[in-house]
């Protein structure tokens, strides 16, 4: 066996792995974004220079990107364990050329792969979650401005004191 044909063999599988370091890239991407404005709007909180009204806004911030920088890190260690059964596939097919008549590798390859691929959609539906809550918090970062929230139809304040509702909208509709 040469190693011409050991490459010829894996070389598809290791684009698998070079999109999953790309993957990877993206969460730590978001990550680290996350984590930063989390210790930025800490110092600010601690600063006591803002609005009653902020403060509100402020501590109701801190605690969803507490919630974003867990389930980031989370989403993070699934990306990183799915990169390493991915790259033990890769491993794994490798072994599989050499080794032609050692069947038990053909099993293990093949469930290191579904559980590899399983991680990285596992992780991206963390991204989304991530994402969702990222949603509020943009519409959260108006109410403490009245003309920004009423502009979009918002009623200002904290989202604990009542803030948030579109104007109109009962408690239960939103």
């Amino acid at each position: 066996m040469s190693l011409t044909e050991i490459l010829k063999t894996v070389g598809p599988s290791a684009a698998i792995i070079f999109a999953a370091w790309i993957f990877m890239g993206f969460l730590q991407q978001r990550y680290d974004a996350a984590v930063e404005r989390y210790r930025a709007i800490i110092a600010e909180y601690r600063s006591g220079k803002a609005s009653p009204a902020r403060c509100d806004n402020i501590r109701e911030q801190v605690q969803t990107y507490k919630r974003r920088c867990v389930l980031m890190a989370y989403s993070h260690l699934l990306g990183l364990t799915a990169a390493i059964f991915l790259l033990a596939t890769l491993i794994l097919g490798e072994l599989v050329v050499i080794f032609p008549k050692a069947v038990a590798l053909d099993y293990v390859g093949a469930i290191t792969t579904i559980v590899g691929i399983g991680l990285v959609i596992a992780s991206a539906v963390m991204v989304m979650m991530e994402g969702a809550i990222t949603h509020r918090q943009l519409d959260s970062e108006l109410l403490d401005v009245p003309e920004l929230a009423e502009s979009m139809g918002m009623q200002p304040g904290g989202r604990s004191t009542g803030g948030g509702r579109r104007i109109g909208a009962s408690v239960h509709e939103h």
